[in-house]
């Protein structure tokens, strides 16, 4: 069985190949980075997070529950995005601490694989994803396309949520 961890700066900036289906059973992967997700308090994990090269990521869904409360979207193609943006907070397990408001659509229309419940078949689904969920959504498959959330900010509006990282860190280290 393998065994992902977590790993800051791996793959970040690479764009990631498109899952190997017809070779590799997704179940295996997807079960170790939802642990790691949960582990680690996020709310989305992508492969590339993980020293995974291949097209898969995880996420919680708070509105969105037709497929229960996490789910694995592999290979995922974006079909539609709303015009309406909205700015909200991110932050990233790659970058523990880092806080920033980032500006994303506030829905998105996809198509991918998933898992069904049992984690023995994969299924194809398309479905719309809102607010948290396509924010989520969004943050996650950018990882796969070798894009972090901070890239999406100005380089002052990442130099300044970095001097609040730093601060906050020292406080706690006394």
């Amino acid at each position: 069985m393998m065994k992902l961890v977590i790993a800051p700066d791996v793959m970040l900036e690479t764009p990631v190949r498109r899952f190997d289906l017809e070779n590799i059973h997704p179940a295996p992967v997807v079960l170790d980075m939802l642990d790691i997700m949960r582990k680690e308090g996020g709310m989305g994990l992508s492969a590339n997070q993980v020293g995974f090269d291949g097209q898969v990521f995880v996420m919680k869904t708070y509105l969105n529950k037709q497929h229960g409360g996490e789910i694995a979207v592999i290979n995922p193609i974006i079909r539609g995005l709303s015009k309406e943006l909205e700015e909200g907070v991110e932050g990233c397990l790659s970058h523990p601490g880092l806080i920033l408001k980032v500006k994303r659509p506030i829905s998105v229309v996809a198509e991918f694989d998933t898992l069904t419940s049992d984690g023995k078949n994969v299924i194809h689904v398309e479905t719309k994803f809102d607010d948290l969920d396509a924010r989520i959504f969004l943050h996650e498959y950018d990882h796969l396309h070798g894009i972090q959330f901070i890239d999406r900010v100005s380089k002052l509006k990442l130099q300044l949520a970095e001097k609040k990282r730093l601060k906050k860190k020292r406080k706690i280290n006394g």
